[in-house]
């Protein structure tokens, strides 16, 4: 019960904000993981997905292309930060938006996976995060374009049950409280027991699928 009311809570709030916002919110700061975790924190590998970011998010046109291409091509390997950096970076440089909603759509899948595999609440809170800093043109696609949305959130999902992920899960765990304070000598407090995760699964796929039909249902 506890797992699914923290899922309709994460629905309610990034989701439907990033399918339609109508108007462009300021830019929020960059989410910052924190920097000096201490025992099995520090073990949880933030390398490649801060060079990823790093890279999509280079201003000059033909770098942030090449950025693109390699990240499409490694796009298993990338956690949700880097998936999020990468729709932002397709529609930064103005190519096809269906493509950039399509990798927000998997970056949100998995980010939602991913909150609810960890243990610490407070964590939670940076899925919401992350779709505040969505670029206004992926939700502005969305809103215009509400039944090919849907069919890219189906594909979304596919593409999600085909690719294992081949990231390190718990960098979320690096945005809550318990990160801070934590000595980091229980490595079972960071994730929920994977026995559960099937079901949690199962339920982020049914839970998004259901959301963006809602919002294409609107008139």
């Amino acid at each position: 019960m506890a797992r699914r009311l923290a899922l309709a809570l994460l629905l309610a709030c990034a989701l439907p904000e990033a399918l339609a916002q109508s108007a462009p919110a300021p830019a929020p700061a960059e989410p910052v993981p924190y920097a000096k975790p201490q025992g099995v924190y520090a073990t949880i590998n933030m390398s490649g997905t801060e060079s990823a970011v790093r890279q999509l998010g280079q201003r000059i046109p033909t770098p942030r292309r090449e950025a693109i291409a390699a990240a499409v091509a490694a796009a298993p390997r990338l956690s949700p930060l880097a998936l999020y950096a990468l729709a932002n970076a397709i529609a930064e440089d103005d190519a096809k938006i269906a493509d950039a909603v399509f990798w927000y759509h998997v970056g949100r899948i998995r980010a939602v996976y991913d909150a609810l595999r960890c243990r610490d609440a407070s964590a939670r809170a940076e899925v919401n995060v992350l779709g505040k800093a969505l670029n206004p043109d992926v939700s502005r696609y969305q809103r215009q374009h509400r039944e090919q949305t849907l069919q890219i959130a189906e594909l979304a999902i596919q593409w999600d049950q085909q690719n294992p992920r081949e990231y390190d899960h718990r960098w979320i765990n690096l945005f809550g409280r318990v990160a801070r304070y934590s000595a980091g000598t229980d490595p079972a407090e960071l994730t929920v027991p994977e026995s559960e995760w099937p079901a949690i699964l199962q339920h982020v796929h049914e839970a998004h699928l259901k959301s963006v039909q809602e919002f294409a249902a609107q008139k």
